[in-house]
């Protein structure tokens, strides 16, 4: 399901008229979610991504289309028009306007499931002892509004080609688990009572705000925790994978800020992927839901079937 926005318009100014039409039924049960992300260039990766939230138990995916190059938009529309609970939105980047906090902001707008998170497309949320991402969501104790949930970076594990399958059965080499990046965190709120979305965190109206062991936390220019909390759930981020593809993500440039503004350039060198390609630990627990994913994947590929892969 496709929603253009003409490029002549501030998204962030169509609601409510634009956004009226395009609401899905409210999600029976206490523990309904959407997840919500911005993509630019994914075509190759989103039938991965979107298969898996899907088998761990997403209500509804919402995926805002950043001026892609490649078949991004194809894939799409050949997913949603077959799978309601995916939906997707043209998204261009507008001057002055950071096109992941307007679109996540969007979404807070008109989603309609009690529960909303945020991740990119290299990021993929892993409950640890639950079987699915309701069971997790159940065991957050009532006066919890918003969930902080840490990364835990994966490397290249010494794949160099792009030329693999999928990411989360190649890249199973992570960074020690209270390396740096890991104090990095994206966010699951309470939809009723969530204010305001930006690309790492959630503010609530009101409640306690935790990381996923649900006790305090100081958090660092709303993205970074104090520690670092693996309790139960953790967000693989597969930054690496191999230095081609690194770089190439790295080319799009950051949707957190406007085009023009210095942090919209990403430095894709050699050196900085080195500092990021760590693979001291072998971390397998998303392979825990290899068999849902692979019956979910098998349903996501037969909707591509007939959309031109992109090159790799």
């Amino acid at each position: 399901m496709r929603y253009p926005y003409p490029k002549a318009m501030r998204p962030i100014d169509l609601f409510p008229a634009e956004i009226a039409g395009r609401s899905l039924a409210p999600l029976a049960g206490r523990h309904g979610v959407t997840l919500g992300a911005i993509a630019k260039n994914e075509g190759r990766y989103l039938p991965e991504w979107i298969a898996y939230h899907l088998a761990i138990g997403f209500d509804r995916i919402v995926v805002y289309s950043n001026d892609p190059e490649d078949n991004q938009n194809e894939v799409l529309e050949a997913i949603a028009k077959h799978d309601r609970r995916v939906q997707w939105i043209d998204w261009p980047s507008l001057p002055g306007n950071s096109a992941q906090n307007s679109a996540y902001r969007d979404l807070l707008r008109w989603c309609r499931t009690p529960w909303v998170g945020f991740v990119d497309l290299d990021e993929f949320v892993v409950p640890l002892e639950d079987a699915g991402i309701h069971e997790w969501l159940a065991t957050i104790p009532e006066d919890v509004s918003t969930v902080r949930v840490n990364w835990r970076g994966f490397g290249s594990g010494g794949v160099s080609s792009p030329d693999y399958d999928l990411v989360t059965r190649t890249f199973e080499l992570a960074a020690p688990r209270q390396w740096g990046n890991n104090h990095h965190f994206k966010c699951f709120g309470r939809t009723a009572l969530a204010r305001d979305a930006t690309a790492h965190n959630i503010v609530a109206a009101s409640g306690r705000s935790a990381l996923s062991d649900f006790e305090p936390f100081e958090m660092i220019n709303f993205g970074i925790s104090d520690r670092v909390a693996h309790h139960r759930i953790q967000i693989n981020h597969y930054q690496c994978k191999t230095f081609p593809e690194f770089q190439a993500r790295m080319r799009n440039g950051s949707v957190a800020v406007p085009i023009g503004h210095p942090g919209h350039v990403l430095d894709g060198s050699r050196e900085r992927f080195e500092k990021l390609d760590l693979n001291a630990d072998l971390d397998r627990s998303i392979r825990r839901f290899d068999a849902v994913v692979d019956e979910s994947l098998k349903r996501i590929r037969g909707f591509i079937a007939e959309v031109a892969p992109p090159p790799r």
